[in-house]
């Protein structure tokens, strides 16, 4: 098996890497002349030193088929969607030769929220009893708020929620072991299987806020039940599902909520909680998008919102890497209907530099490689992105993802000429 990895590896360097727009990639990009491809690199402006135990793991991977890496990407609306995250969960799958893999973590979008619940495409649920549903984005939103910004819950004891792994692309998306993220306290309903499903075995994690369930073999859907086990017992409150496998693979986990700035994500008391549950070992950051929209933004304010999120995010993942993406440009609505050009994207740019610089992570500057101020017009013009000058297009989220993961393997490339690269794998 080490042999094959190893062969593997150089077939993939060496063949499947093509040129793409001048620079080497892991996948063909067509081209377009308002990309700026010769800026498709993560950046580091002091050394890249965290990302090392990141792609020792990858590499580890692919030569010994061994190991498990878990990604997580924060953002809005640009990844509640998962079509830009996808696109990368699945180049990381092709990469690595993994025809079947775990989805990571799910939310139900669609129960219990009625407007903004665009669910991704790989997965759905579905539930039956009365569940309402509350977003971190709106001031009314109060008690606990897990890692999606959200929270969905119901008074009806007895009602049941299924999650469905639905396949996409060239990946396969199965469990065989599932952790579901509740409120646990004194009050709630428990959480168990509903007929016909078993578990070889049930672990009740009250410190980590969640119930797993440990299945015999790998499966695709599965039913969960609220039991009323005392008469004390009167509500369920669900935050999200961690579905996950236990052969070696990557899980690329999107955490995304339509309309969150880093304020919004700032009041997720359990976002420590859940994400060290999942011990990531890349964090990606994508969120600013809305906080340039805001009429009063303050770059000072915005660095200093993502310090505090940072603080939280080194307590419990203190060796992960961390990568922030600059906004993509974007445009106001003016009266009349009119566009604007939305120069804030620069201060965000700016701050993620700085930031990049503080806490020496990498930056994926996504502003600069799609053009620059003003290039949304060219994107909506040749249909990559949305005539609201705001959100991307299907084939545009698709052309980031790829940018995104060709840089990804550019640094990889680079670290594989390292001495530390040359060191055996356990």
């Amino acid at each position: 098996m080490g042999k094959f990895r190893t062969y593997l590896l150089g077939f993939i360097l060496t063949t499947n890497l093509m040129l793409c727009n001048g620079q080497d990639g892991a996948v063909n990009i067509e081209e377009y002349p308002f990309v700026n491809y010769s800026l498709n690199q993560v950046e580091f402006f002091r050394d890249s030193l965290d990302f090392y135990g990141f792609y020792r793991k990858l590499d580890k991977l692919i030569t010994t088929g061994k190991g498990k890496i878990n990604i997580v990407h924060f953002g809005g609306s640009h990844v509640q969607a998962d079509i830009w995250t996808n696109r990368m969960r699945e180049n990381f799958n092709q990469f690595i030769n993994q025809k079947q893999a775990a989805r990571g973590w799910v939310y139900p979008f669609k129960i219990g929220h009625p407007k903004n619940n665009n669910n991704p495409a790989n997965y759905s649920f579905a539930a039956t009893g009365k569940w309402e549903g509350c977003r971190g984005v709106s001031a009314s939103c109060n008690g606990n708020l897990g890692m999606n910004a959200a929270q969905t819950t119901t008074y009806d004891s007895g009602s049941t929620f299924t999650v469905v792994m639905t396949p996409t692309g060239k990946t396969e998306y199965l469990f065989d072991r599932v952790k579901v993220f509740y409120d646990i306290h004194h009050q709630s309903f428990e959480v168990g299987l509903d007929s016909p499903y078993i578990a070889k075995q049930v672990i009740v994690n009250k410190l980590g806020g969640y119930t797993e369930f440990i299945f015999e073999q790998p499966m695709t859907q599965v039913t969960f039940k609220c039991l009323k086990t005392d008469s004390l017992q009167n509500i369920f409150t669900l935050f999200g599902l961690y579905c996950d496998l236990e052969a070696p693979g990557i899980n690329y986990n999107a955490i995304g909520a339509n309309g969150a700035s880093i304020p919004t994500y700032l009041k997720c008391n359990l976002l420590a909680q859940q994400l060290d549950a999942i011990k990531p070992d890349l964090i990606i950051f994508s969120v600013g998008i809305n906080d340039a929209f805001a009429p009063d933004f303050c770059q000072v304010c915005y660095e200093r919102n993502y310090q505090q999120w940072l603080a939280i995010i080194k307590k419990v993942a203190p060796n992960a890497a961390i990568l922030f993406t600059t906004n993509t440009d974007s445009y106001k609505r003016g009266k009349r209907g009119k566009f604007y050009q939305n120069i804030t994207g620069l201060e965000v740019k700016s701050a993620m530099r700085n930031l990049s610089y503080q806490y020496n992570t990498g930056v994926w500057d996504l502003f600069s490689i799609m053009g620059g101020l003003g290039s949304m017009e060219f994107w909506t013009r040749n249909g990559m992105a949305s005539k609201d000058r705001v959100h991307m297009s299907n084939s545009g989220y698709k052309l980031i993802g790829d940018l995104m993961f060709n840089a990804f393997i550019r640094k990889y490339k680079d670290y594989l000429k390292l001495p530390i690269a040359k060191i055996k794998h356990d």
